[in-house]
C-alpha cells in the first residue's frame, strides 16, 4: 500500500477516471492492491465501491487512465447480489466450471455444506446457499485475483460465518482479495490493507491496523465513526 519500490502489486491503476452522464463516479483514482493481499475498499454507500472494482475487473466499460492486471482468466468477480443461472445449482457450477471431475465437484460442494441442495434450482437456494455457490464458483478455477462485492450482506449469523471461513482458506492459499464491506467488525477481522474511498477519490491507503486505530484522512475519521 505504499510507494516502496520491493513491494509487488498484482494490480494498480494510474490516473483511473470513470464518467457517466456527465457524473464522475471515479476521479483519478491512483492505487496498487499488494499481491497475496486481503484489501478492503471502504466507503459510504454512493462513494464509488462497486463502480471501482467491476472497472478494474474490466466490465465497466471504456474508462480514462491505465490499470496494470493479470489477464482476465486469472480474475473472478462475485457480486452482491450473485449471478445465477436458470438450472440446478450443480449445472449451474458445471457452467461456470467446466471440466472438473466428479470428486472436484464433490468436493466443492461439500467445501460450501451445499452436497443436499445440488439438484436444487440455484435461484430458489436462500440467499446464504446462493452466496456460496456463487463463491465457490469463482474459486474452483484458483483465480490469481478475487474481486468480491458485499459477499455477506443482509446474510444471517451462520452464511456470513460459511463465506467468511472460505474467503480466508483462499487468502490463506494465496490467492489476492479486494473486497468491500460495510461491516467494520468483519473488516477488521478480515483486512490486511485498507483502500478508502470518498466520492470517487481513494483518499487513504493504510494497514488494516493503521486504519481503523487512527486514520488520516477527516472523512475517513467520519465514516468509522458512523460504520
Amino acid at each position: 500500500m505504499s510507494d516502496k519500490n520491493n513491494i509487488n502489486y498484482i494490480i494498480s491503476a494510474r490516473d483511473l477516471s470513470v464518467v457517466r452522464n456527465g457524473k464522475t463516479l471515479l476521479d483519478r483514482v491512483n492505487l496498487g492492491v499488494r499481491e497475496g493481499s486481503l484489501t478492503m475498499l471502504l466507503g459510504h454507500n454512493g462513494a464509488g465501491k462497486s463502480v471501482l472494482l467491476q472497472t478494474l475487473h474490466g466490465v465497466f466499460g471504456s474508462v480514462d487512465g491505465t490499470i496494470t492486471a493479470p489477464p482476465a482468466g486469472r480474475q473472478k468477480m462475485v457480486f452482491q447480489k450473485p449471478v445465477l443461472l436458470r438450472r440446478t445449482a450443480r449445472r449451474h457450477f458445471d457452467f461456470v466450471c467446466p471440466g472438473l471431475a466428479e470428486a472436484d465437484v464433490d468436493a466443492w460442494f461439500s467445501h460450501a455444506n451445499l452436497s443436499g441442495q445440488k439438484d436444487i434450482m440455484a435461484r430458489r437456494l436462500s440467499g446464504g446457499e446462493q452466496q456460496k455457490l456463487a463463491l465457490i464458483g469463482a474459486l474452483a478455477s484458483h483465480p490469481t485475483l478475487l474481486f468480491l462485492d458485499e459477499p455477506t450482506s443482509h446474510l444471517d449469523y451462520e452464511s456470513t460465518t460459511a463465506i467468511e471461513r472460505m474467503i480466508t482458506e483462499a487468502h490463506k492459499m494465496g490467492t489476492t482479495i479486494i473486497m468491500t464491506s460495510h461491516n467494520r467488525a468483519q473488516a477488521e477481522r478480515l483486512a490486511e490493507d485498507v483502500l478508502f474511498i470518498h466520492k470517487g477519490k481513494i483518499l487513504e491507503t493504510a494497514d488494516s491496523e493503521t486504519f481503523f486505530a487512527a486514520p488520516e484522512h477527516p472523512a475517513a475519521k467520519q465514516f468509522l465513526n458512523h460504520l
